[in-house]
């Protein structure tokens, strides 16, 4: 029972931030009239061939050398479907796996990791290859490593009561600083009714523990040393679960690169493997990221070559090289900027244009920006129109650098964007010089006010 109040705790912690964030990246100045594409449709995916049927799970997508859409679906046992650019059904597959990743080699191959595994496929859906992914085996056979974290996860658990009760008095005092200063939201004002509750419960609780604490140690009860044995393997086995995923995989025509959660801890690392997917070796490590979300991608365009990564937590994109050596960086948490990223966690996903320029998603707007390899900010592209939340968004552009995918897991489509008639860019332009001219009017009226000459009455004083 304590383990569920505990969850439940948790869960609406979460939701509290998800709240606050939704609310801040809610002030996000649009940027509709400076875009260059918009959004036009949807390609919707269903259990069945009928599109309006029953919504199929899409976990990430990627494109083919020709345009098609390579979608990589279901909760395992899962599906590789391949659409053209309309959503018209042009093959599938099925796999035995959950398909978390997914990527169209050089040659054409269809590269897909799930739950540990790694497999390669023709464009026809003839497997290739089916190996543990690197960074299984390694789990697996050092579990040392892993009972050492369990551990040390399961002795902080016991002493998270305090730090929890500390989270909401925090949260309580901002909300009523704040209240003091403007009115409250209405979601601020119920939670600031709720949480004291809460709190209430959890003071309550820890007093009790206190009491039994006391009444144990009068009584000459020793105190629990740690966790046992079988609490211990249980929490390696969750720990083994959790760290299977494979985040991204990406390749260039001599090697594979897959992104995975680090052995230890709670970063990221990116393995290079040969093109036949042996010979695993770690050649980043220590990428943050938040909610299982690390979106490395490899760009094969030779003036823009290298492993470029959304490392979403540190609001910023890095260049590697193949060898793992980093090149360059850019990016800031900055819900104005246009260098920036909004939100705590973008940008969420990169793709490349045809020349090599960068393509950043923002999980949290919709909002898609292009960059040149270097850093520097060229365009923004437009806002899709998505449920907004830390999660993957898996992004592509059309092979003549013409349209703009990218994908709403939480809907289970793909938002297409595509560029701006020239009327609407005028129409833009219009307006954009209307809004200028109005800026410059209120400007003016401010520096005459500021050049009135005073009142008798202010003279006199």
């Amino acid at each position: 029972m304590r383990f569920f109040i505990r969850s439940l705790c948790f869960l609406s912690l979460c939701l509290i931030t998800a709240g606050i964030a939704k609310a801040a990246d809610s002030s996000v100045e649009s940027i509709s009239d400076i875009s260059t594409h918009k959004q036009t449709r949807l390609i919707k995916f269903s259990d069945s061939d009928d599109p309006d049927g029953k919504p199929a799970s899409v976990n990430a997508f990627c494109l083919d050398a020709s345009g098609n859409i390579v979608a990589a679906c279901g909760t395992g046992p899962g599906e590789i479907r391949v659409v053209d650019k309309d959503g018209k059904k042009l093959q599938s597959w099925s796999l035995d796996i959950k398909p978390e990743s997914v990527h169209v080699s050089p040659n054409g191959t269809v590269l897909v990791g799930g739950e540990g595994k790694l497999m390669r496929f023709d464009a026809e859906g003839k497997e290739l290859a089916n190996v543990d992914s690197p960074h299984a085996i390694s789990l697996r056979s050092n579990n040392e490593t892993l009972r050492e974290e369990a551990i040390k996860t399961l002795n902080r658990s016991k002493n998270a009561l305090g730090a929890r009760i500390e989270m909401y008095q925090r949260i309580i005092t901002m909300l009523e600083e704040k209240s003091e200063k403007q009115e409250l939201s209405e979601q601020e004002t119920k939670m600031l009714e709720s949480l004291p509750k809460t709190l209430a419960m959890w003071v309550e609780q820890a007093e009790a523990e206190r009491l039994e604490k006391e009444k144990n140690k009068e009584a000459g009860v020793e105190e629990d040393e740690g966790p046992g044995e079988a609490e211990i393997q249980a929490s390696v086995d969750r720990m083994i679960q959790s760290k299977l995923r494979i985040s991204s995989v990406t390749s260039n025509s001599d090697h594979v690169f897959v992104t995975t959660r680090s052995q230890a801890g709670y970063g990221f690392d990116v393995w290079k493997m040969t093109a036949d997917l042996t010979d695993g070796e770690v050649i980043v490590s220590g990428l943050s990221g938040c909610c299982g979300q690390m979106d490395v991608q490899c760009c094969n365009v030779d003036s823009a070559a290298g492993l470029f990564v959304a490392e979403n937590s540190r609001g910023r994109v890095v260049r590697y090289d193949f060898a793992g050596e980093e090149l360059t960086k850019w990016g800031k948490k900055d819900r104005s900027g246009k260098d920036g990223f909004s939100s705590c966690c973008n940008p969420m996903n990169v793709c490349f244009s045809g020349s090599g320029d960068v393509f950043t998603a923002e999980a949290s707007t919709g909002r898609i920006k292009r960059f040149s390899p270097e850093g520097t900010f060229l365009a923004y592209v437009g806002d899709v129109e998505l449920v907004p939340g830390c999660k993957n968004v898996s992004i592509a552009v059309s092979p003549n650098d013409d349209t703009v995918y990218m994908l709403d897991l939480t809907r289970n489509h793909i938002a297409v964007m595509q560029p701006k008639s020239d009327e609407e860019k005028a129409a833009d332009q219009r307006n954009n010089d209307e809004k200028a001219a109005a800026n410059d009017t209120e400007s003016s009226d401010d520096a005459d006010s500021s050049n009135e000459a005073p009142t008798d009455e202010v003279a006199v004083k």
